[in-house]
């Protein structure tokens, strides 16, 4: 069978039946799943401390290859499994004490990164709080200083998952088709996502890493911003909007009576929403601004054009001060033009909102006594 990226996982060489299950639960399913299972962190070998290098007292992260294991009593009838680490700085001893057990796990020749405390015990040791075993005896991972650590799950660590990447990971790239055509790359300054596939795989140095990490973000942004767009566009045609028609009554002398002048930002955000609200589509926007740039008054204007229209406009808030705050603005800035906002309050009494209701309800027949 043709290998696609559609391609289910378990036919891939080296997956079988309980490797594909257990890949199931990292959500890998495909070719293309596995491809784009990409790294949680990196380990930089050069930013790790040599072993010859790490001292008593001090929490370190190493990498060597296992060059001697045993395990050893004490005279308390403890034992402790130890293992020599060497690198090209020399040898350090690690000891895991009441761990005798690890010897079924580590072994002479894996690669191994340990983090934790350094003592002086019979010679200096390192006493791991965790270890990962980077590589097998016969892996030469340690050729490439910079390890991608994988998300792992039971019955498949993030080494078997690396050495799975890697043993397809030629012949996956040349399936991916970027969608993003060349000028818009060089617009947005995005490598080619053939090329950020393999940097987030195989990278040679941990800028590479997030130089392909940060084209694959910028395409998972990209597919929510369409999600959402399409989303949008689908909800805007579901059902038709109210198309108002622009008068210029009430907005026009809101505008001449006000104590200051509007803010160009102000003045574009009200034309955006007054083309949306004469548009027979619905109106999906969403208006943002620091406290004090005058939100309120940009939105009294889309009120205003509501009641032109001989509709109703309402200004919900999150808790009671709010909204007494936004009902003594909306007060004094509709004063000059003879409008009486309503206030309807969480603690206001029974009576007291079903009179105000009732207002709202059946306002008076003059225009004077409008009320948004």
């Amino acid at each position: 069978m043709k290998l696609q990226l559609t391609s289910p996982v378990k036919f891939l060489k080296g997956v079988g039946p309980k490797r594909a299950e257990a890949l199931q639960r990292l959500g890998i399913r495909t070719a293309g799943d596995l491809l784009y299972h990409v790294p949680h962190r990196y380990l930089d070998a050069t930013t790790v401390t040599p072993l010859a290098r790490a001292a008593v007292n001090q929490e370190v992260t190493c990498v060597g290859r296992v060059v001697s294991t045993g395990v050893l009593p004490t005279r308390r009838g403890l034992r402790v499994f130890r293992a020599v680490l060497k690198d090209e700085s020399g040898l350090l001893e690690c000891a895991w004490p009441g761990r005798p057990f690890l010897e079924r796990q580590i072994k002479k020749g894996q690669l191994l990164l340990v983090t934790g405390p350094v003592r002086y015990y019979h010679g200096k040791q390192i006493v791991p709080r965790e270890f990962i075993v980077l590589a097998e005896p016969d892996d030469d991972t340690e050729s490439n200083p910079v390890l991608p650590v994988y998300p792992a799950t039971e019955g498949l660590t993030h080494r078997q998952i690396r050495a799975l990447v890697q043993q397809h990971l030629d012949a996956l790239l040349p399936l991916v088709h970027d969608p993003h055509p060349t000028p818009f790359r060089a617009t947005h300054r995005l490598i080619e996502l053939r090329q950020a596939l393999e940097l987030v795989h195989r990278p040679r140095k941990v800028e590479d890493a997030e130089l392909g990490r940060r084209r694959l973000a910028f395409d998972e942004l990209f597919d929510q911003q369409l999600v959402q767009a399409r989303a949008r566009h689908l909800a805007k045609r579901a059902r038709a909007g109210i198309r108002f028609e622009l008068k210029r009554e009430l907005t026009t002398r809101l505008k001449e009576h006000l104590p200051f002048e509007l803010t160009a930002d102000q003045r574009h955000a009200i034309r955006e929403i007054t083309d949306d609200m004469t548009a027979p589509l619905r109106m999906h926007r969403l208006l943002m601004g620091d406290v004090g740039t005058g939100k309120t008054v940009v939105a009294l204007f889309a009120m205003l054009l509501a009641a032109e229209n001989d509709y109703q406009a309402a200004i919900m808030a999150p808790t009671e001060l709010l909204a007494e705050q936004h009902g003594a603005t909306l007060t004094r800035l509709l004063e000059p033009l003879a409008i009486r906002p309503e206030l309807l309050l969480g603690r206001m009494t029974a009576a007291e909102k079903t009179a105000v209701r009732q207002r709202l309800a059946s306002p008076p027949p003059s225009s004077s006594a409008r009320t948004p």
